[in-house]
């Protein structure tokens, strides 16, 4: 069995959070469905249909055909610990924009992002989309979060190999208390994690991973934990759907780990975690 992957950036990105109408914030990682989406418009799938009034919402067409594909991501920081964020205030003329007409919009954005994406076709399903990944062709114009920010395919790789497969068992999980992973982590549902009563005694998300420098009085500048509420799938409703994720290079406890997910060790020596929209 065998992983493929390649590399994805852009001069700018941004993938809106539905937290506020009055500043666009962003994700710091392309949420599942926009990464469908980029392999969707590689692949030549088509996206998402209006819908008429009393209509129920219809996943679009990449999003259906590709929920089987495994996917990972590793965040690229080439010379600092996290991607540069620039807020930027526009004016939108558009008339869906504002009925008023010019409507004037603050909206944060990525800076020269990177990612590495590990796709994993377990069924064959896909040849077209990888052949495409391959050459570097697109059918459609693939675009970070907006069609402004075109995005660009880079690195492909399909000489990974899967070593092995660490299955989260209750004997591997009382085993090893932790797990150094090499991509973006999906945890367990916070009304379910242990970070909520954690938070609730006072004790810091850091208390949940096991630092590389723990025996050292001085923590080194090249550690790094970062958490996010990530949207790892696509509701019925087109709504995302959230978890707590992170990225580290500290171990992560195992028992925390999102069940559903897979854990391969690669030929390359990186252990990383997939997952797919089929998770609950």
């Amino acid at each position: 069995m065998s992983i493929c992957s390649f590399e994805l950036n852009g001069h700018f990105a941004t993938f809106r959070k539905p937290d506020t109408n009055s500043v666009y914030l962003t994700y710091n990682n392309p949420p599942y469905a926009a990464i469908l989406g980029i392999l969707g418009a590689i692949a030549g799938l088509s996206g998402y249909c209006p819908k008429r009034k009393k209509e129920a919402a219809i996943l679009p067409q990449f999003y259906t055909s590709l929920t089987g594909v495994w996917l990972s991501l590793h965040p690229i920081f080439p010379n600092r610990q996290a991607f540069l964020k620039q807020m930027v205030t526009y004016n939108n003329y558009h008339g869906y924009g504002s009925d008023a007409g010019c409507y004037q919009i603050t909206e944060q954005i990525l800076i020269s992002p990177k990612w590495k994406i590990y796709l994993y076709d377990e069924d064959n399903q896909h040849e077209q989309l990888i052949n495409n990944l391959r050459n570097r062709q697109t059918v459609f114009t693939p675009y970070l979060g907006k069609n402004e920010f075109r995005a660009e395919i880079g690195e492909f790789d399909d000489t990974l190999k899967i070593e092995e497969e660490i299955k989260l068992t209750d004997e591997f999980i009382k085993s090893n208390k932790e797990l150094k992973l090499d991509s973006l982590v999906l945890l367990e549902p916070i009304e379910k994690h242990p970070i909520v009563k954690g938070l609730s005694e006072g004790i810091g998300l850091a208390e949940y991973f096991e630092s590389p420098a723990a025996n050292e009085t001085k923590s080194s500048d090249s550690e790094y934990v970062f958490f996010e509420n990530y949207p790892y799938a696509l509701g019925a409703d087109l709504h995302y759907k959230l978890c707590l994720s992170t990225f580290t290079n500290w171990g992560v406890d195992t028992s925390t780990i999102r069940k559903g997910t897979r854990i391969f060790q690669l030929s390359d020596g990186k252990t990383i975690q997939m997952f797919n929209g089929g998770l609950e």
